[in-house]
């Protein structure tokens, strides 16, 4: 077994693909089965975790979203329906990105475009079948939804649960300790990373025939790809002459500034790449 793993494990250097968030590294997919190497998908979880550090800021959002929730449902509940064609049903999008109410079924057949439907009926129907609830008499009677479906459960058992809901405080602990521990054990599976980066800059772009090319990471002018290869020429590359730098790919132009950090070998060399002109 234990074999099998190692073998497995070792088929990614021959894999095709990189990562798709820095396209420099092939994913050993030791943290994620989504074509992310180790270092990058470390860095996401690590950016998404820092929104939960604190408590308060995170209960603070959690209570945003139940407000605006309510406030959608309430314009859906409220609304007469479509004049010319009197369905109920209106765009999912417009609802929770801008609070319209516009018309799925016209809008699909104007524009072609439209995201899922949604409507007040289908609303009823799922909170009545996931959490036992009447909708109807949360938005006129109680004037708040539950904050799961566990504070549901709870208000079914104790009709005075909302004099004393804890559910909101508790939902916002779970959901800071997630992520806390979430970060931990990709951290420790990050140990075992196997990711094999490129021994080369990989280019970003590609155009109609095959070559690539990528910007120069001090003045953004155009670089070229080595050919079909998908990574640039060495002449590109601060390391090809013996430049210990950030960049990892630079002009002709941008090089030549630095000729005088260069070694004395590498400064003929670069006079040489002058002279026959390969720097265009």
């Amino acid at each position: 077994m234990d074999r099998e793993n190692n073998s497995l494990q070792e088929k990614h250097q021959f894999r095709s693909y990189y990562c798709e968030e820095c396209n420099q590294t092939k994913p050993c997919r030791v943290l994620t089965s989504r074509d992310y190497c180790c270092f990058c998908y470390y860095q996401i979880e690590q950016e998404k975790s820092q929104a939960y550090l604190d408590f308060q800021p995170v209960y603070q959002q959690e209570l945003k979203e139940q407000q605006v929730r309510f406030q959608q449902l309430e314009l859906l509940k409220n609304y007469p329906g479509c004049p010319p064609c009197k369905s109920l049903e209106v765009d999912a999008y417009y609802l929770y990105e801008s609070y319209q109410l516009v018309c799925q079924p016209c809008l699909l057949k104007k524009t072609a475009q439209a995201s899922s439907p949604i409507s007040f009926s289908t609303q009823e129907r799922w909170y009545k079948k996931a959490w036992g609830i009447k909708l109807v008499e949360w938005l006129e009677q109680f004037l708040c939804l539950p904050v799961n479906a566990e504070c549901a459960r709870e208000w079914l058992k104790d009709q005075n649960h909302l004099n004393n809901c804890r559910c909101l405080e508790k939902y916002t602990h779970y959901l800071v300790n997630l992520h806390t521990n979430s970060l931990r054990e990709i951290e420790e599976k990050f140990k075992k990373c196997r990711c094999k980066a490129s021994e080369k800059f990989r280019v970003d772009y590609f155009d109609s025939t095959g070559s690539g090319w990528v910007e120069c990471q001090n003045c953004q002018k155009k670089v070229e790809s080595a050919g079909h290869h998908g990574v640039i020429k060495n002449r590109n590359d601060p390391n090809f002459w013996g430049l210990e730098m950030k960049e990892k790919v630079l002009c002709g132009e941008c090089l030549e500034k630095l000729v005088g950090k260069m070694p004395t070998s590498k400064k003929y060399t670069f006079n040489k790449y002058i002279k026959r002109k390969y720097w265009k």
